[in-house]
C-alpha cells in the first residue's frame, strides 16, 4: 500500500494517552511563554523520546516534563482538539482518549478536576464538529496512588459517568501487581463501565501473568499493551480463547526496550498466534510519531498487506467502547 492508500484507509485508535499528545509547537510556545528559550537540540534531548530509554520505569519519569507544561484548561483544550485533529489527518474514525486527572491535577494547584474535564470535553466536541470522527474518554487510575487516593477519581468517573466509556490502571505493572485495585475494579463494571488494564508491558518474570490476573481479577474486556504474552504460553491460549484484544504499541514497546529495533516487534508473531491484535500510538506527542508512522513500520518492516491492516482495523472497532450508534454514524 502507498502511503495515500494507508492514509484513506478507515482506522481505530484506541491507545492514546491524552496528555502525552502535544505537537512540538504547542510545547515549544508554552515554553517560551515562560521565559525558556531551548534550542531544538535541547527540546528534543529534554521533551521527546526518540530513543530506547532502557526501561519502563524510565520511560514514565520522561513524561513529567510534558505534564509541568499543561498547567491550564485553555492548554488541556487546544491539546485536545489537536490531537483530535492529527488522528482525524490520519484517517482515524473511532478515537478512544485516556486520561488521568490525577496526573495533571497532582502538578498544577491551579487546574481543578471539573474544569480539567470540561475542557477536554469541549475540545472533543469541537473536532467532532469539524472531523468524520466520534471520540471516547476511558479514565485512567495510577497504580503509584493509594487505593483510597484512586477511589477518589474512580467516584469522580462515576460522577461523569455520561461522559466516560471505561476505566483503566496504568503505570508500573511489577512494582504493584492487580491485587490491591479488584474492589475498585468491581465497582466499576457495577457501575456500567468497561475495563482496559496496562498490562504484559514491563519486563519482569510476572509480565505475561499480569495479563492474566487483569482480566481474572480486574475484568479487564481489553488489555493496554500485553507485548509479552509470548513470554507464556498458558497465557497466550487463554486470552486466544477467551478473544481479548490487545492493544499493541510497536513504537512505545520499542523506546522502553521489549524489542531491540521497531522491526523486532512481536506484532505479526502475537497476531500469526491467533491474538486480536490492534495498532495504536500511545504516547505520539513525546514520542514524536503519529499513527501513520505505526502503519509505515508494519507495512515496511513486517510486511503488512492492506487485507491484514483491514483485519486489524475491524477487531478494533468490534472491540471500541464507543456506541455502535456513534460509530456507524463515521464509519464508512
Amino acid at each position: 500500500m502507498t502511503d495515500d492508500a494507508l492514509r484513506a484507509l478507515p482506522k481505530v485508535e484506541l491507545h492514546c494517552h491524552l496528555e502525552l499528545t502535544a505537537r512540538p509547537a504547542l510545547l515549544k510556545e508554552l515554553l517560551a511563554a515562560k521565559g525558556r528559550s531551548v534550542s531544538d537540540d535541547e527540546f528534543r534531548r529534554d521533551f521527546l523520546i526518540t530513543e530506547p530509554v532502557g526501561d519502563l520505569p524510565t520511560l514514565l519519569n520522561i513524561f513529567l516534563g510534558h505534564r509541568d507544561l499543561l498547567d491550564s484548561a485553555e492548554v488541556v483544550e487546544r491539546m485536545t482538539y489537536e490531537c483530535c485533529e492529527d488522528m482525524s489527518r490520519n484517517g482515524v474514525r473511532l478515537l478512544e482518549l485516556r486520561y488521568a486527572p490525577s496526573f495533571l491535577c497532582d502538578a498544577h494547584d491551579s487546574l481543578k478536576p471539573d474544569a480539567m474535564h470540561a475542557a477536554i470535553l469541549q475540545g472533543v466536541e469541537r473536532a467532532e464538529r469539524d472531523f468524520p470522527l466520534a471520540v471516547g474518554l476511558i479514565c485512567l487510575l495510577q497504580r503509584i496512588k493509594s487505593v483510597e487516593e484512586n477511589q477518589y477519581w474512580l467516584d469522580f468517573a462515576v460522577e461523569k459517568k455520561a461522559d466516560f466509556l471505561a476505566m483503566d490502571l496504568a503505570d508500573n505493572e511489577l512494582a504493584v501487581g492487580p491485587a490491591p485495585f479488584i474492589p475498585l475494579f468491581e465497582k466499576a463494571k457495577s457501575e456500567g463501565f468497561a475495563v482496559t488494564i496496562h498490562a504484559g508491558e514491563a519486563e519482569g518474570p510476572q509480565a505475561a501473568r499480569n495479563i492474566r490476573d487483569s482480566i481474572e481479577l480486574l475484568h479487564a474486556d481489553r488489555i493496554g499493551h500485553g507485548v509479552r504474552i509470548l513470554e507464556d504460553a498458558s497465557v497466550l491460549d487463554f486470552v486466544r480463547e477467551r478473544g481479548t484484544v490487545l492493544e499493541l504499541c510497536p513504537t512505545s514497546n520499542w523506546l522502553s526496550g521489549v524489542c531491540a529495533t521497531k522491526e523486532a516487534h512481536p506484532f505479526r508473531t502475537i497476531m500469526e498466534a491467533g491474538i486480536r491484535t490492534t495498532l495504536n500510538t500511545d504516547d505520539p506527542g513525546i514520542m514524536n510519531i503519529d499513527l501513520l508512522d505505526e502503519y509505515r513500520l508494519l507495512r515496511d518492516g513486517m510486511g503488512f498487506v492492506e487485507d491484514e491492516f483491514v483485519q486489524i482495523n475491524q477487531w478494533a472497532r468490534d472491540a471500541s467502547f464507543i456506541p455502535e450508534a456513534r460509530k456507524a454514524a463515521v464509519w464508512p
